[in-house]
């Protein structure tokens, strides 16, 4: 016998082809070709792969409000490690390497930080925001640091590969890793236990500090790739290139349905998220919406998705309350007979 359609199973991928479709028929047929979707995944494949690592700071139910300026630090060392060595492909790798022993290094401060002194993340982070933007100004002298040589490094963007630029590869890859160590290997089930009950995750022998400081590493080294690839893009490094992207991650994973308060969220989730941003935005730049009008649509549509997330997970609660409810009134039942 087939099983009963259940909308909440599906929303997810209903809600995305409704919106292609409204787009679509909003924007005009230069929405839907092949050129126009790449650029669209292009435009978002920093943000998908920073959503990659901060999932893990997600789902332990903290959030690091450091990443944009993190990943503007990132790139501006990456740029000028590769300059002062002479822009040549060896200083490229050295240059990448560099970027993400900064974020790793930034991550494990915020990991140590949290969890031996109990101070919210939002606090840390927030204070290391300002911090690591004004590490990028002093490096910079607070101009703009161009790099278009060598190759290899204007490659990390420019090269493409079935038609699409090899960022959305990156992007892809970081996703199918941060899936795969969530959902197949003992860590990622930790990481969901702690998100969800900390207390009962360190009774039942879980090392909960050192799970919490991986994941704020994690965060810092996919904040340091998405440094390397923006520069790339822009082929400079600049202070202030990361500034608005702390904002995009969050929302992409909210809309995604990845809960804030730990334990609850996934990877394709947060992709779908980082895609159906992405669309949002491109389709409102084709029909010539004002920046100021395309900013207050998508703070709509960021709370749409918040209260529905929220609305599905309090009747999941009422659900799981009315069976234990039911369960306790069976055993009283068969107690009495």
């Amino acid at each position: 016998m087939r099983g009963k359609f259940s909308f909440n199973t599906y929303s997810k991928p209903i809600i995305l082809v409704a919106f292609i479709v409204v787009l679509w028929l909003l924007a005009g047929s230069n929405f839907m070709n092949v050129s126009n979707i790449g650029s669209v995944l292009n435009s978002v494949s920093v943000i998908g792969i920073m959503v990659c690592g901060t999932i893990f700071v997600f789902l332990i139910g903290g959030i690091d409000l450091s990443i944009g300026a993190l990943l503007g630090l990132t790139g501006v060392v990456c740029v000028e490690v590769i300059n002062a060595l002479g822009a040549t492909p060896g200083s490229v790798f050295v240059g990448i390497l560099a970027a993400v022993a900064v974020g790793a290094l930034a991550g494990l401060f915020h990991g140590f930080i949290v969890t031996t002194f109990n101070i919210p993340a939002f606090l840390v982070t927030f204070a290391t925001q300002t911090a690591f933007t004004g590490m990028s100004m002093v490096i910079t002298g607070n101009k703009i640091v161009s790099c278009t040589q060598p190759a290899l490094f204007t490659g990390i963007a420019d090269t493409k590969i079935l038609m699409l630029p090899l960022p959305i590869y990156f992007m892809l890859l970081m996703a199918l890793i941060s899936w795969f160590v969530l959902r197949r290997t003992v860590f990622g089930r930790q990481i969901y236990a702690v998100g969800g009950n900390p207390t009962a995750a360190e009774i039942s022998g879980i090392n909960v500090k050192g799970r919490s400081i991986a994941c704020y590493v994690l965060s810092g080294v996919a904040a340091a790739i998405g440094g390397v690839v923006l520069a790339s893009m822009n082929q400079q490094g600049m202070a202030s290139q990361g500034a608005d992207y702390v904002n995009s991650v969050i929302t992409a994973g909210v809309i995604g349905g990845v809960s804030l308060l730990g334990g609850e969220g996934t990877v394709p989730g947060a992709m779908y998220g980082t895609v159906l941003m992405g669309l949002l935005t491109n389709g409102l730049n084709l029909m010539g919406v004002d920046s100021t009008q395309a900013g207050l649509v998508t703070g709509v549509v960021t709370i749409a998705a918040v209260a529905l997330d929220a609305a599905q997970h309090l009747d999941q609660s009422k659900r799981k309350a009315g069976g234990l409810f039911a369960g306790l009134m069976k055993r009283k039942d068969v107690a009495a007979s």
